[in-house]
């Protein structure tokens, strides 16, 4: 993309400015990043961290057993007698589920494994949250690694700093790399393919073939992580064609092949029954159980949901100024003459390809949507490019014309606002809206959903409640959304600290019923009766983030619930 201009002239940042420019400040950021979430990961104050992280989600138990059954079933193999029976041995295990590739739960079973060598912690299911969450902490701060190196050596040092700090300073991504899920590495996987396949064609007036060899390894990675690779290979095709015409044709068959031997590869329980496990892995991605969607004060089900959600989700949640900085990234809004649009260079083209056809799927009729950003995330950090190039282009059209001292509060009021958001919402930076909405609390007016994955039931929301919940109490949790996620919250959350407390589904058609519930405020499955509470309902504890409840522990009146023997 030549043309794209820098602030070298520019010293109004001094020391500071020099540092983001510096060779090493990829390193620095991306250990940055890594340690900020390590920092604030912990679910079940049980880390020497004085900050505490978000609540167990309700589907990251299963992440961890996965994860940590095939990383311990591989550290046990005896490769010198290796042979296909003991890997099906490991498959075998009950805790298996081939819903998602593995590398992704490798990854948390690794980091689990790991950790627990250097400092043991003892567990009643036999695994660590925490430590498998470091896995997602890693991946975040490669994220940042890889965005600002290539960035940099594309388009300058000032770009490539503007990148790595968009994406650092991006609530919901930051918020998913607390989680032991499949966002972090996912995001990983697929930015570093685009780093990779940009850089390597787009210096090359025609690729070689060959050329389709390191690329289609990193595509593999990518579909070895979850489902949402599936939406690269048609980018690819349409980017490659546009740019190289049919000359692109033999580096596309060896870059997908290539993919399909890694995906192959590094699944070997597709070694197993390749056709069978196959259709099983597709079947699963495809037929899953139908999710509640809540979106502009309506519940949807997930294949229900408005064509528009994709799009106006992703204008809400990302911060304003980056939006802006995107759009002028991507199509040259400042005027610069020395300057081109983002998408008309084929680096820029092919990171504008996958940060939209995402967005445009799943607006498809019939297509599941959920989960707030999670099955689009991918968009984010890809947006991130056009974010630096954008931000490098204001600044220094603002320098040019009105000097330093109009420049450096631009710069902090476009951080400011991510930046408090992110602070204010601690941990539950998935909640986070920007100020199109007036931030959460006009958000959630407006129809939108506060929180929906469990991440508000902090483990300080837990503690605070326990010192008024007696012994060998009922506590009941208001959604269950899988019988699972009571065993997960009884060896991953706080409550492993009260293991005599008995969780329950909450159910007010129960005839006994413990007058202590977990409401989490997930307005796509809510209990009637609990919203508003039955008057005379005592809150023990609450997380209310920008003046807006997002999950609490009640104690109902007598004459809504009928205690258990263990509460008189």
């Amino acid at each position: 993309m030549s043309g794209s201009t820098n602030i070298d002239e520019a010293t109004f940042l001094g020391k500071v400015a020099s540092f983001f420019r510096s060779a090493w400040f990829s390193w620095w950021a991306g250990l940055i990043a890594t340690l900020l979430v390590i920092a604030t990961i912990d679910p079940a104050q049980e880390l020497p961290f004085p900050a505490s992280g978000p609540g167990l989600t309700f589907d990251e138990g299963f992440n961890i057993e996965v994860g940590v059954t095939l990383a311990r079933g591989y550290l046990d193999i005896d490769w010198s007698d290796f042979s296909l029976d003991k890997l099906e041995e490991i498959y075998a295990d009950p805790s298996y589920n081939p819903d998602h590739p593995p590398l992704g739960r490798i990854a948390l079973g690794v980091s689990h494994e790991v950790c627990q060598r250097i400092w043991p912690i003892a567990g009643p299911c036999g695994y660590v949250v925490s430590y498998t969450r470091i896995a997602s902490a890693i991946e975040f701060g490669l994220l940042v690694f890889f965005l600002i190196r290539y960035s940099a050596s594309w388009f300058g040092r000032d770009v490539g700093a503007f990148v790595g700090i968009s994406v650092l300073c991006m609530p919901r991504v930051f918020g998913h790399a607390h989680l032991a899920s499949l966002e972090s590495c996912t995001n990983l996987t697929w930015v570093l393919f685009l780093l990779v396949l940009a850089d390597r064609w787009g210096r090359q007036t025609v690729p070689r073939a060959r050329s389709g060899l390191i690329p289609g390894f990193f595509l593999g990675l990518v579909f070895l992580t979850k489902i949402q690779a599936i939406f690269l290979p048609p980018v690819v095709l349409v980017w490659a064609l546009w740019n190289w015409r049919l000359r692109s044709i033999l580096p596309m068959l060896v870059l997908f092949l290539t993919a399909a031997v890694v995906f192959f590869a590094g699944w070997p329980w597709l070694w197993i029954d390749p056709a069978e496990n196959l259709k099983e892995y597709f079947a699963s991605a495809t037929e899953r159980a139908s999710l509640n969607c809540f979106y502009w004060g309506e519940k949807f089900a997930d294949r229900e949901v408005p064509w528009h959600y994709p799009a106006v989700m992703f204008l809400v949640t990302m911060p304003v100024a980056f939006l802006g900085a995107g759009w002028i990234g991507m199509t040259n809004r400042t005027g610069d003459e020395n300057s081109s649009a983002a998408i008309l260079d084929p680096r820029g083209m092919l990171f504008f390809g996958a940060w939209l056809l995402p967005l445009l799927a799943l607006s498809l009729p019939g297509v599941t949507v959920y989960d707030g950003v999670r099955l689009f995330l991918v968009s984010f950090p890809t947006f991130a490019l056009f974010i630096g190039l954008g931000a490098n282009r204001s600044l220094t059209s603002i320098y040019r014309r009105y000097g330093k001292r109009v420049v450096l509060p631009v710069l902090v009021v476009g951080l400011a606002g991510p930046i408090a958001g992110m602070v204010t919402l601690h941990p539950c930076q998935l909640s986070y809206y920007n100020v199109l909405t007036a931030g959460l609390w006009k958000a959630e007016e407006w129809g939108f959903e506060a929180t929906y994955w469990g991440d508000s039931v902090t483990p300080e929301l837990l503690a605070e409640a326990s010192v008024k919940i007696p012994e060998n109490a009922t506590l009941e949790m208001a959604p269950v959304l899988h019988p699972l996620q009571l065993e997960f919250m009884r060896c991953g959350s706080w409550m492993k600290h009260r293991p005599d407390i008995k969780l329950s589904a909450y159910d007010d058609a129960r005839e006994t019923l413990s007058p202590y519930v977990v409401t989490i405020h997930r307005r796509a499955d809510p209990w009637d009766s609990l919203i508003p509470p039955p008057e005379g309902t005592e809150v023990l504890a609450s997380v209310r983030r920008q003046g807006v409840v997002l999950a609490e522990v009640l104690k109902l009146p007598e004459n809504s619930a009928t205690p258990d023997a263990s509460d008189d």
